[in-house]
């Protein structure tokens, strides 16, 4: 993965250690580009082809899922939209199509979209108390 250092950074190597210049553009392994984006040390400059079809869903058990090949708009670990407003999106997403497709009014339609996401930030929370 290409990965471009947002600052100066010390590697360890196997004979030492390399500094590493802010700017600098290198391809690491994904396992190590991950660590350091997670860190905030890089960021991605080569991006991963993306799928215009592979967009977050919630899935059955209102479990968010963000495919990794998703289009970069939603890729919150490369500087996408945050996972609140992918979740703002999929909330108008369903209230808009069950205020149309279902018949529901619009009020009606929110407050079952509402009920629907919430299942997955609820779940999000308690997972998070478990660590």
């Amino acid at each position: 993965m290409k990965v471009e250092f947002l600052q100066n950074f010390e590697a360890k190597t196997t004979t030492g250690t390399r500094a590493i210049a802010a700017g600098t553009v290198l391809d690491l392994a994904e396992d190590k580009a991950g660590k350091l984006l997670v860190a905030g040390i890089v960021k991605v400059v080569e991006s991963v082809p993306f799928n215009p079809v592979a967009l977050p869903y919630l899935d059955q058990r209102g479990r968010l899922v963000v495919p990794f090949d998703c289009p970069p708009k939603y890729r919150y670990w490369a500087g996408g939209q945050t996972v609140q407003e992918t979740l703002r999106g999929l909330f108008e997403e369903r209230a808009a199509i069950m205020q149309h497709d279902g018949g529901l009014s619009r009020d009606q339609a929110e407050q079952e979209a509402a009920r629907i996401v919430s299942s997955y930030v609820k779940d999000y929370h308690k997972g998070e108390s478990n660590e």
